[in-house]
């Protein structure tokens, strides 16, 4: 499976940046929430597919860096790629987008993992055709 991996900023007003806001509370310099990453369920062979890493945090008190991994063949993640900082969406979140284009057919499950005291993300199944 080889997949290519590029990087793109994603602004506030982007479609594919879901965020998780803490209303009304202030929160601790510690406090973490919620990781997670978005993308297709169906993409085109040796077309470009954007997956999107986003965290819900306390206002980015501690700086993020996300990477993705692959699960392979044998059903292990394999990482994709180097670190990429996370660029604040909005006053309580952090995104980055990964652009991928993958040349074999098939279902390719992707994750990503955040540094700086985030939970790895759930996983993306991108079925490509």
């Amino acid at each position: 499976m080889r997949v290519k991996l590029s990087t793109a900023m994603v602004s506030a007003g982007a479609a594919a940046v879901t965020a998780v806001a803490v209303l009304g509370v202030a929160t601790p310099a510690f406090a973490k929430s919620d990781t997670q990453l978005s993308g297709p369920r169906a993409a085109a062979v040796r077309h470009a597919f954007r997956l999107t890493v986003s965290v819900g945090d306390d206002a980015g008190a501690r700086p993020a860096s996300a990477r993705l991994q692959v699960r392979g063949a044998h059903g292990r993640y394999q990482w994709l790629g180097p670190w990429h900082r996370l660029h604040r969406t909005n006053p309580d979140g952090e995104s980055c987008a990964f652009t991928l284009t993958e040349n074999h057919r098939g279902p390719v499950t992707f994750r990503a993992v955040v540094n700086g005291g985030y939970a790895v993300t759930n996983p993306v199944t991108v079925v490509l055709r």
